[in-house]
């Protein structure tokens, strides 16, 4: 798709999210002669430049319009205030001196992207959360609220961002110096789409007008239009912070619905499912019905993935399970079991809030470049909690005579693991459609289950058999559909135990019979 054809997709999707998201549209003033300037100033933040780099990749280029059209909100939660923030504006000093802000810190910024606000309830779910972390009790969380500067169009709403993070810098080198801190190491700021970068120019602009570094920034998602294949100025990039995570869930083209950067941009890039589509968004056609359905499902679906981000994020700060993934040369590799143990070719960091504290104690064995990136994948669930844990799965076909006698058949197999305490995870197929099965034949896959709390002892084995008047190979007229299995193989990525497990007497797994196999069914020459 030529560069017209995807604006025009890009603008044809915001239209449409626009009309969803129509209340409160602030329409910018623009001046006939406005294109004849190169620079624009806004003290105290500094002049911002139309000129070459922010002229690449963009098929229109704005200036930010001025603070006090922006009206960027700073929202500041303590556990002493959680429901009621303390508001700031970016040059308010004396405010922030009598805010009675703990110094010990932690803090956590946390801003949202295009056609979205700080009154959101993800951005209140995180903030929440983060307060309520054990050894939080100093937190200070502050929302930064731009939301009048995030309507379109959207070549705008990219404009803004560049003042809104200077603006930012400017309050957090307030904090730095009313609070007598001595560095910016436990400063977070997480951002999500288009805040993402707005995040790596507010990391910017304090390094190069303060002499300061921001401890970390979370991407969620970062926005890909205007931002893919641009120079490193402007967009997130790993020099923005000591340390920069990126979660992508919706990497794909802007054509296909695409809004996340697909580029590894951090020092960590996780890349849950592939990172582009996520399970449970479903694109299930009803786009072309027309009228009010086409919008709100295009809206709906591109959402979906987009914001799945920020609902990993959210969970990561107090998982259910560990949220692991591994590094891997690429999510084909990563399905086919190339990359199952955790070692120094296979990086293991949880994706999420955690994957810092695992960074810096790789960082430390001398395991990481924080000058290069490290891609991890990993498998979700399609429902919340999203977290699972990954098992590579064989399985192996007998080769024993009553197989051969029996000769191949075709179905699915389903699997599920119970640990010591009997407890059961749910059950997943080894593969999504029937399969022709032969004698010998061996099957190996990669499968995400929801964590029982401990690795499996024993696994339930259920064949799966559907008949089909088109494959001769399906019909059975007098007896069950079975397979002889000789044994499976369950390796745990999480924690990090393997088990073989054998059907009872080598007996065939029938059709519709559930079959529990057992280590101690495994028969040893």
């Amino acid at each position: 798709m030529n560069r017209t054809s995807a604006t025009l997709m890009l603008q044809t999707i915001m239209v449409l999210m626009e009309k969803q998201n129509s209340s409160g549209v602030t329409h910018f003033p623009t001046g006939f002669y406005e294109d004849a300037e190169i620079e624009r100033c806004y003290q105290p933040y500094g002049c911002f430049s139309k000129a070459y780099p922010w002229t690449e990749h963009r098929p229109d280029n704005y200036f930010p319009v001025s603070p006090e059209t922006l009206g960027v909100r700073y929202a500041v939660f303590t556990r002493r205030n959680r429901k009621i923030p303390v508001l700031f504006q970016a040059h308010e000093e004396e405010k922030v001196r009598n805010a009675n802000i703990d110094p010990r810190g932690p803090f956590y910024f946390i801003t949202h992207g295009f056609l979205d606000g700080g009154h959101k309830i993800w951005i209140q779910n995180i903030a929440d959360a983060l307060l309520n972390l054990e050894g939080n009790d100093a937190a200070t969380v502050t929302i930064v609220d731009w939301r009048r500067g995030s309507q379109p169009p959207y070549g705008q709403a990219v404009a803004n961002i560049r003042l809104v993070g200077v603006m930012t810098s400017h309050l957090i080198y307030t904090y730095y110096k009313e609070l007598g801190l001595s560095n910016l190491n436990n400063f977070h700021f997480i951002g999500h789409s288009l805040g993402s970068h707005l995040a790596g120019y507010c990391g910017h602009s304090l390094q190069k007008k303060y002499n300061l570094k921001l401890g970390r920034i979370t991407g969620l998602d970062p926005a890909a239009p205007y931002f893919s294949n641009t120079v490193t100025l402007v967009r997130l990039d790993r020099s923005d912070a000591e340390y920069v995570d990126i979660i992508h869930s919706n990497a794909r083209p802007l054509y296909f619905s695409g809004f996340g950067i697909s580029e590894p941009i951090g020092h960590v890039d996780f890349f849950p499912n592939g990172g582009s589509t996520q399970p449970g968004c479903k694109n299930d056609g009803s786009a072309n019905q027309g009228g009010g359905d086409m919008y709100q499902s295009v809206v709906k679906y591109v959402a979906c993935n987009h914001e799945r981000s920020y609902d990993f994020f959210f969970e990561s700060i107090a998982p259910s399970c560990p949220f692991m993934s591994i590094q891997c040369k690429s999510y084909e590799a990563f399905l086919d079991g190339n990359c199952t143990s955790c070692d120094n070719k296979h990086l293991c960091i949880p994706m999420g809030f955690h994957s810092h504290n695992m960074y810096k104690r790789l960082q430390m064995g001398g395991l990481v470049d924080t000058n290069a990136n490290v891609a991890l994948y990993a498998l979700t669930g399609s429902t919340k909690p999203f977290c699972r844990v990954h098992y590579e799965v064989t399985l192996k076909v007998s080769n024993s005579t009553e197989s051969k006698i029996h000769g191949p058949d075709v179905g699915k197999i389903l699997i599920t693991l119970i640990d010591r305490n009997n407890n059961k995870s749910d059950h997943r197929f080894l593969n999504d459609e029937q399969k022709y099965y032969r004698p010998g034949d061996v099957d190996t896959k990669l499968i995400a289950f929801k964590d029982t709390g401990l690795p499996p002892l024993t696994v339930k084995v259920e064949w799966k058999y559907e008949a089909s008047f088109l494959n001769p190979m399906t019909w059975r007229l007098l007896k069950s559909s079975s397979l002889y299995i000789e044994y499976i193989k369950v390796s745990s990525l999480e924690y990090n135990t393997d088990i073989t497990v054998c059907p009872k007497l080598k007996k065939p797994v029938v059709a519709n019979l559930p079959t529990i196999m057992k280590t101690k069914y495994c028969s040893h020459p």
